[in-house]
């Protein structure tokens, strides 16, 4: 089994989970009148959302290329992570007027139902967090699906922390405060998951790659003269593909097949890239080129 079947299967029930707390802070928020706990379900709305375009995402980069998708469906998984760093936005922007409005004309609570299910709601999403961290560090898609939970969790902490404020103090204006702060933490993670996603979609080098150190691994390998027209970028979060030209000694060339499987195997071992065309130019080759563009 494959980290993604796993993945999907760990999916499933982070999914009815998070569909637990959603239908358990909607109706708490109408029982109590509580902001903070309509706040929190209205993230665990999106990470629902998340968990699902997640899920789907990676059955779909499993799907065989086509001809029409030759490197497959990966890119799905980066679609999801964007769209779901935009909904955030939007879901951030409600928060902060709703929160507002709050600000303005204070609102009875009920404190202790309102405690009693924001704890309920934590509990759920820690399990959550716990079961997810670890898998799929390398996958923007499942990365981003993590981060929505961890940001939920992080921010039903700030509801049960309200709750419990509201019940010692009998001060409502607790309940709206807590809105803005999961609001922020709303708004830092869906900023993080947008650029990563541009910089995959625009082709940028991966991250914590570096093409000097990658160029000089390259012509560290016998036979290697030059590297140039060196290009590396992400097909997906996790799956890297590299081309580039290299120049070998004259006395190699009937070297050259195990020269480019020797780079192929460094790449894979140390920069994880499994996709790679590399364009092999014989040394006299090159020279013999120069001589005559004069």
């Amino acid at each position: 089994m494959t980290e993604r079947d796993v993945l999907q299967s760990k999916f499933r029930i982070f999914i009815v989970l998070s569909a637990f707390v959603l239908v358990l802070e909607v109706a708490g928020s109408l029982l109590t009148n509580s902001l903070a706990l309509l706040s929190d379900a209205g993230h665990v709305l999106i990470d629902l959302m998340a968990l699902l375009l997640a899920y789907f995402a990676l059955r779909l980069s499993k799907r065989a290329s086509t001809k029409k998708y030759t490197f497959g469906y990966y890119r799905a998984e980066i679609l999801s992570a964007a769209v779901n760093g935009f909904v955030l936005i939007f879901i951030t922007i409600f928060v902060f007027y709703q929160s507002y409005l709050r600000f303005l004309s204070p609102q009875l609570i009920k404190g202790p139902e309102m405690l009693a299910i924001s704890v309920l709601g934590l509990v759920a999403n820690m399990y959550v967090v716990v079961k997810m961290h670890g898998f799929g560090n390398d996958n923007l898609n499942v990365r981003g699906a993590y981060l929505h939970v961890l940001t939920d969790t992080l921010s039903s902490v700030g509801v049960v922390i309200a709750g419990l404020l509201i019940v010692v103090t009998g001060n409502y204006v607790f309940d709206p405060l807590i809105s803005v702060v999961i609001g922020v933490m709303i708004l830092i993670s869906c900023l993080r998951l947008i650029k990563d996603s541009a910089n995959i979609l625009m082709e940028a080098v991966p991250k914590g790659m570096d093409l000097k150190q990658l160029a000089a691994d390259i012509q560290k390998i016998k036979g290697v003269r030059e590297v140039h027209d060196l290009h590396a970028w992400c097909i997906s979060s996790d799956v890297y593909a590299l081309n580039s030209h290299i120049v070998i000694d004259a006395e190699n060339v009937k070297a050259m097949n195990g020269i480019i499987s020797e780079i192929n195997e460094m790449l894979k071992a140390k920069y994880k890239i499994t996709h790679t065309v590399i364009q092999s130019e014989c040394e006299r080759c090159v020279e013999w080129k120069d001589r005559h563009k004069h």
